[in-house]
């Protein structure tokens, strides 16, 4: 039994050291790797912000497109209201121009037919 502790006390040196130069040769190189990631990783977020916000910028630039679309409709109907306002009073004038002229010709076909009644009911003694 006193053999194998020195061995295994060997061993347990050996590992210890083994483990060490691993650690040695490793860790520099897995140091900066993660110091890479952070730095790629901060980068993305970066990125991602931007990307956000940019995106952020075009929905607003299409919402602007889509308003001035509708303030142009609003323009276009408010020309063609006023122009069937006008148009409708242009015919309401019409309409009372002749109203007035029928009323006109019925008065004058009246004093006629008065006066045609006046000189039928007159004896032609002239």
């Amino acid at each position: 039994m006193e053999s194998t502790t020195p061995t295994n006390e060997e061993d347990a040196k050996t590992v210890k050291l083994l483990a060490k130069g691993l650690l040695e040769l490793y860790e520099p190189p897995l140091t900066t790797i993660n110091t890479h990631l952070k730095e790629l990783t901060e980068k993305q977020e970066a990125v991602h912000s931007m990307i956000t916000s940019e995106r952020q910028k075009m929905e607003n630039i299409q919402n602007d497109a889509m308003l001035d679309a509708l303030l142009a409709d609003i323009a276009t109907n408010r020309e063609r209201l006023m122009a069937l306002s006008s148009s409708m009073m242009q015919i309401h004038k019409r309409v009372q121009s002749l109203q007035t002229r029928a009323a006109n010709v019925e008065k004058a076909a009246k004093n006629r037919a008065a006066s045609t009644a006046a000189s039928q009911s007159k004896p032609a003694s002239s």
